[in-house]
């Protein structure tokens, strides 16, 4: 007689079709059991693994063979078997954390909210909003200022302005993740650019071939996570990461950068702080390739 986690058969280790693949997830039993697996691995180590009998009373299902069905059905995809336990896959981690989060299933939306900010354009207040993911900001002409996507979960016990702050986080870190050639949401390898089309400003750009992400912006978008410029800004006794990202010079005046290669693309951008200036050479990947002493 074979237990019953020897009687599932072995994981198929070949690419699944994403609609089969999200069909594993149809049943609320099955997210209970990537829910309690989890819940283990937040409780001891993720390389720990977890028995048969014991998560399925974790699950609380008291019929072993419509547990193991549907335990069956997460293998491979979600859920792999090790010597004798199971534990999440990488995927199935991620659907997890994405369930936790909210990403899939929370709906949130936040009244509109003036921000201790103008718009660079007009100077009207600058204006927040957050719905279904995406903190924006503009002014009441609609002129865009800033946007990224915040996880519901960082957002539903929030108030705009701190949905801001952590939105120009997650801004200055997929930049600086984009800047080291890694997809900030899928870390496939990714490439960027500085395209300088005539009739338009210097903008930065990168997209995803993997999973379509895409992150455009102002060039001045570079020198976020540019160590030097950090350094010039705390050498005035300012931080950096304490201004909302459209109020920064580099990044709102135009002014600021000067074309002095069209093929490959090479930029300068001046970089002010009181009387004081600190020029960035911008090469047509986005990268800083050099500086021009302080002024």
């Amino acid at each position: 007689m074979t237990s019953n986690e020897d009687s599932i058969t072995s994981d198929d280790e070949s690419s699944t079709d994403p609609a089969d693949a999200f069909g594993a997830l149809s049943d609320p039993l099955r997210v209970d059991i990537l829910r309690a697996l989890g819940d283990y691995h937040h409780e001891t180590e993720f390389e720990k693994t977890i028995g048969f009998a014991d998560l399925r009373r974790r699950v609380g299902t008291e019929d072993p063979g419509r547990f193991r069905y549907h335990l069956t059905q997460l293998r491979g995809n979600f859920v792999e078997k090790v010597n004798d336990g199971y534990r999440l896959t990488f995927a199935g981690a991620k659907i997890v954390a994405a369930i936790l989060m909210g990403t899939y299933t929370h709906s949130i939306t936040k009244d509109p909210t003036e921000l201790d900010s103008d718009c660079f354009v007009c100077d009207d207040p600058a204006v927040a909003t957050y719905e279904n993911g995406n903190c924006v900001v503009s002014c009441a002409n609609d002129h865009p200022l800033f946007s990224w996507q915040v996880p519901p979960t960082a957002a539903a016990d929030a108030t705009l302005p701190e949905i801001v702050d952590v939105a120009g986080l997650l801004a200055r870190q997929g930049m600086e993740r984009t800047l080291d050639g890694y997809c900030p949401e899928c870390y496939h390898s990714i490439e960027s650019e500085v395209t300088t089309e005539p009739t338009e400003s210097p903008v930065f750009r990168a997209q995803c071939e993997s999973c379509g992400a895409r992150l455009i912006g102002p060039v001045g978008y570079c020198l976020l996570v540019d160590p030097r410029v950090a350094a010039f800004y705390r050498r005035h006794g300012r931080n950096l990461h304490e201004y909302y990202i459209w109020d920064l010079p580099f990044i709102q005046d135009e002014d600021r950068y000067t074309l002095i290669e069209e093929t490959p693309a090479r930029l300068e951008i001046d970089v002010s702080v009181a009387d004081e200036t600190l020029t960035a050479v911008v090469d047509e990947t986005g990268h800083v390739v050099d500086y021009r002493p302080a002024r």
